[in-house]
């Protein structure tokens, strides 16, 4: 479901991104992912603790740290 809701909010123009937790690295999740995410990359041709990765947790943690 949670698919179908973005898509009907951005259209096709989005970028889904997922960490590595099990529930997300799992078979059936990785390949419904494939089915229906045509740039979809595998996590195993993603480099490890790219801050580049992952640009929100990188642009909000000076802010959030400050309070």
């Amino acid at each position: 479901m949670l698919l179908r809701d973005i898509r009907s909010v951005f259209g096709n123009y989005y970028v889904f991104q997922k960490d590595g937790a099990p529930a997300h690295c799992a078979h059936d999740t990785v390949t419904m992912l494939q089915r229906e995410m045509p740039e979809f990359i595998p996590s195993e041709m993603w480099p490890p603790n790219s801050s580049d990765l992952n640009p929100v947790d990188y642009s909000i943690w000076d802010i959030s740290q400050m309070r």
